[in-house]
C-alpha cells in the first residue's frame, strides 16, 4: 500500500511539473489573439487566385516598414474593402511586427478567395489598453516530501497593458493590360 501511495505521489508530480511548464508557456507566450475583421464587398467577385498571386501595395507609403513602396498602378478594379485586426498583451516591436505580418497574410488570404491581385494597404492603427485580469484562485506549492499539489489562495487582480493592431485595405483587381496607362493595349 505504502508502495501505490509513493507511486500515485509521483505521478501526481509529474503532472503538476508537466501542468507548471505548460501554463508558463503560455504566460511566457503572452496573451495574443487575431480576429478574422470583417469583408465588405464593393465590386466584381472573380475566380479565387492563390494568396501568392496577390500584390501588397501602400498608400500612403511607409505605413509598414516591411512591405516594400511599389507604386500603386494607375488602374484597378476595388473588389472589397477590407478590415482585420488582433491583439498583443507584449509591447516588444518584433512581436507587434509579427502580429502586423499575421494579419497582411490574413487580408491576402480574403483577397484571393475574392479573386483580387492585389491589397492596397491604407491605414495601420496601433493602440495600447490595460485591461483588468484575474487571477483563478490557486497555486501550485511543492511539498516538503517532493510532491506538488493545488492550494486555494485569495483571487488577486491584476493590470495588463495590450496592444491592438488594426489594419484597413482595400482588395483590388489589376489588369495588367491597362493598369499603368487606363487604356487597353492592342
Amino acid at each position: 500500500m505504502r508502495t501505490l501511495c509513493a507511486v500515485l505521489r509521483r505521478v501526481k508530480s509529474i503532472w503538476a511539473v508537466w501542468l507548471c511548464a505548460v501554463s508558463g508557456l503560455v504566460f511566457l507566450s503572452g496573451c495574443e489573439t487575431t480576429t478574422s475583421g470583417t469583408t465588405q464587398v464593393t465590386g466584381k467577385v472573380r475566380a479565387a487566385v492563390t494568396e501568392w498571386d496577390v500584390d501588397l501595395y501602400q498608400d500612403p507609403a511607409g505605413q509598414l516598414s516591411w512591405i516594400p513602396d511599389m507604386e500603386i498602378p494607375v488602374k484597378y478594379e476595388e473588389v472589397a474593402k477590407l478590415e482585420s485586426s488582433a491583439t498583443v498583451s507584449n509591447n516588444n516591436p518584433m512581436a507587434i511586427e509579427e502580429k502586423s505580418t499575421q494579419i497582411v497574410s490574413d487580408l491576402k488570404k480574403k483577397a484571393a478567395r475574392l479573386g483580387a491581385n492585389g491589397v492596397i494597404v491604407r491605414e495601420v492603427q496601433l493602440t495600447e489598453e490595460v485591461v483588468e485580469r484575474h487571477s483563478d484562485g490557486y497555486q501550485t506549492v511543492r511539498y516538503p516530501d517532493g510532491s506538488y499539489g493545488q492550494v486555494e489562495v485569495p483571487v488577486q487582480t491584476y493590470y495588463e497593458r495590450v496592444y491592438k493592431v488594426k489594419i484597413l485595405a482595400d482588395s483590388v483587381f489589376l489588369d495588367w493590360n491597362t493598369v499603368w496607362t487606363g487604356e487597353p493595349t492592342s
